[in-house]
């Protein structure tokens, strides 16, 4: 069980990590992506089980669809609707980006074209369009075992175990639940309606929290806390996640 939660957690961070890198790093970053896929048993019988019998350069005719302007040469991609294809086409375009049989920075101009013509809002699409929705897909297919595992590090602690430290393994699943719940919360403000400068904010927002917990800067990760809710507030953007996104930080800083 442990081992599953850290495999998934070390995927969801790679996920992360390429949507919060620099362009230019990219390749590099989905090539990590893939390896924690390969590294781990679990994720990898999981990508071999959907993408057996996909037709890929079928789902590729009716994914990447071209738009005719007249000028410039524009697509956009239409994810498959199932989430066993969905994981496949995404598990494949990845591996042909990695393997560079299609040419990153053309696929982001044709399908990701940005108004001003921009990698960095072509990147920022692609990342909201094709990794978030990994990202999405993997952590409510393990989400069962995130909430699990938090349940027993809660039983662990009602049965007399409040004044003695919890083990590195409980506070890096406890970490593995916020990670969980930061990625549910970033899902929820992509979709909303509000301004897309507002969802880039609350994006980054969140990703800071991430990253100053996981060093264990909790006045830092406090400090934003604090304007993230003020930012939900004000966009009235306050979803059901939010509390208890906000209690299990609480939680972690009070148990490290």
């Amino acid at each position: 069980m442990e081992d599953i939660v850290a495999q998934v957690n070390d995927f969801l961070n790679k996920c992360s990590e390429l949507k919060n890198c620099k362009f230019i790093m990219a390749p590099t970053k989905i090539k990590d992506l893939l390896k924690s896929i390969v590294n781990s048993q679990t994720l990898y019988e999981l990508f071999a089980s959907v993408s057996s019998g996909f037709d890929y350069l079928s789902a590729k005719s009716k994914c990447l669809v071209d738009i005719a302007d007249g000028f410039n040469e524009r697509g956009v991609v239409v994810l498959p609707k199932s989430t066993q294809d969905k994981l496949a086409f995404i598990f494949c375009l990845l591996v042909e980006i990695d393997r560079d049989t299609i040419n990153f920075n053309w696929f982001l101009q044709k399908y990701f074209s940005d108004d001003d013509g921009s990698f960095y809002g072509s990147y920022f699409a692609f990342c909201q369009q094709i990794i978030d929705p990994l990202e999405q897909t993997i952590a409510g297919v393990f989400q069962s075992y995130f909430k699990e595992e938090q349940e027993k590090n809660s039983k662990r602690s009602e049965v007399g175990q409040e004044a003695a430290k919890i083990p590195e393994s409980g506070l890096a699943q406890m970490l593995s639940t916020i990670s969980l719940l930061i990625a549910q919360e970033k899902q929820y403000i992509l979709e909303s309606s509000i301004a897309f400068d507002e969802k880039e904010a609350g994006y980054k927002m969140l990703t800071e929290i991430y990253n100053a917990l996981k060093d264990r800067k909790f006045d830092l990760a406090n400090t934003i806390v604090s304007g993230y809710n003020y930012y939900i507030l004000y966009n009235k953007t306050f979803s059901s996640n939010a509390r208890t996104l906000f209690e299990s930080i609480k939680k972690y800083e009070e148990s490290v």
